[in-house]
């Protein structure tokens, strides 16, 4: 008896390979399974690059739009104590500002008032004293350089009488400069002078602007939009003594009369603003050693 069934041309059925369209359906399946995988590796490893280049972009701008550091501003107030020099105390108390006042020696014994200014100079802790030599030069500064042994005297008799904690000097009539690498002497004449005083241990300081004011009225000068904006610009352009700090020279004489203080006010308010600015003493200058 024939065991296997009889096919339509009287052969019998043989093992054959699966049917085309069986084949081709997993032959799909299979390809549509292998585009996945390399795919799905190809989606992972762009979103790390991704996140990595994000990071590395927030980093980047972090960097530029770190804050730049301060420009420094020295505020400092010359040839107290005198009649101004109260007035100037009570605004800068008022405004919290740093200030280094350079005191000339002989003012702090001319009379009882002055020494009762000197006495409320040294009873606060948050203002600098520097030296501003003793007699001034008498107000006779050509004479006063012709003896540099004279000018050197002349400012150890202030430092030892006023016993000043640090060692900033101030040259009377003179824009001045020896502080570490800093050798600017404005009228040569007194060049000698000068430098005796470098060598005898002080920092001498000058000033990079002055609030200027008139010697006769004792009124300073009115345009302090004119001022800020030459302060603005000598240090938006690094070009004072040292770049990014500036020194502004004012008198406190300027401001014996009451009447100017509001100016005063007004005019340390308009720094303050800045944001920019920072305001510090004259002994923290680049340079200056301490005593």
């Amino acid at each position: 008896m024939d065991t296997h069934p009889a096919t339509t041309d009287g052969e019998p059925e043989s093992k054959t390979p699966l049917s085309t369209p069986v084949f081709l359906i997993i032959l799909f399946c299979l390809t549509i399974f292998a585009c996945q995988q390399p795919h799905s590796k190809k989606t992972t490893i762009p979103a790390i690059d991704t996140l990595l280049k994000n990071q590395q972009d927030t980093l980047r701008n972090a960097a530029v739009h770190k804050k730049k550091p301060a420009k420094k501003i020295y505020l400092t107030f010359d040839d107290g104590p005198n009649n101004g020099t109260m007035h100037v105390l009570q605004t800068i108390r008022k405004e919290t500002m740093p200030v280094s006042f350079f005191i000339v020696g002989k003012h702090a014994f001319d009379s009882p008032k002055q020494t009762a200014v000197w006495n409320e100079l040294l009873a606060d802790t948050t203002i600098e004293l520097c030296n501003h030599s003793y007699s001034h030069a008498h107000n006779r500064y050509s004479s006063f350089y012709e003896k540099p042994e004279q000018v050197v005297d002349d400012f150890k008799q202030s430092q030892q009488k006023l016993n000043f904690k640090n060692l900033v000097v101030r040259m009377p009539g003179r824009n001045a400069w020896r502080i570490d690498t800093i050798a600017v002497t404005d009228i040569r004449t007194s060049k000698a002078a000068i430098d005796a005083v470098q060598q005898a241990g002080f920092a001498v300081m000058g000033w990079d602007i002055e609030w200027s004011f008139d010697h006769k009225t004792f009124v300073p000068d009115q345009d302090t939009a004119l001022l800020y904006k030459k302060i603005f610009n000598l240090l938006d352009a690094g070009t004072t003594r040292t770049p990014g700090h500036l020194v502004l020279l004012a008198h406190d004489q300027a401001f014996r009369d009451t009447a100017n203080l509001p100016i005063l006010h007004s005019f340390l308010k308009k720094l303050k603003q800045n944001d920019d600015y920072e305001f510090v003493l004259a002994g923290t200058y680049p340079g200056v050693k301490k005593k």
